[in-house]
């Protein structure tokens, strides 16, 4: 079984990804579960970042327990543990949030591998427009750059200091591209 997380800026590719893997998998005959993002069903005010990462976090601890539970091939995570600690530090604006952060990180051995998506805030924003008539709390120009500094700082902590070996897609480039750069990760497992 192998746990694979989906990380990275809003608009990159993330669920593109993840439908695409998932399909890939089906056809070689593998069973495969996806875990979608827990903010999804939230019963919180999201106006409280911090409780509502915190519910987010700990419903994707669940679903990812539960479907390890079931013996899939693949799970596949929409943001899991690495998203949510990345979120964690751009809502506490890189303060001290250490000992929270450390229980985030004390989930990580649920996963296997993460792939991580970039995108400049600008490019997300853009694509986030054609989508949706008016933008949410995380889509502004401000948030969004703090957010990509948290999860740059992840990445380089993950890699450094966890011996993570992070797999990095860039979301800027075209569909065609990033679809088989997918399928070629997909086939190295």
């Amino acid at each position: 079984m192998k746990v694979i997380e989906f990380l990275g800026m809003p608009r990159a590719g993330k669920t593109t990804a993840i439908e695409i893997m998932e399909s890939y998998f089906k056809h070689e005959g593998k069973r495969v579960r996806v875990v979608y993002e827990g903010a999804r069903v939230s019963p919180l005010d999201k106006s409280d970042r911090y409780n509502y990462n915190a519910w987010s976090f700990h419903n994707t601890v669940n679903r990812i327990l539960e479907a390890r539970l079931d013996h899939y091939d693949f799970i596949l995570v929409d943001r899991g543990i690495l998203d949510h600690f990345s979120f964690l530090e751009a809502i506490t604006k890189h303060k001290d949030a250490t000992s929270a952060k450390e229980y985030y990180l004390s989930f990580l051995n649920l996963q296997d591998k993460e792939i991580f998506f970039s995108i400049n805030p600008e490019e997300a924003i853009k694509r986030e427009k054609k989508h949706k008539p008016f933008l949410g709390r995380v889509f502004n120009k401000l948030f969004l750059e703090q957010l990509l500094f948290s999860y740059n700082r992840t990445i380089d902590f993950a890699r450094s200091n966890l011996c993570r070996k992070l797999i990095h897609i860039d979301g800027t480039k075209k569909f065609e591209d990033n679809y088989q750069e997918v399928i070629r990760i997909a086939q190295t497992f």
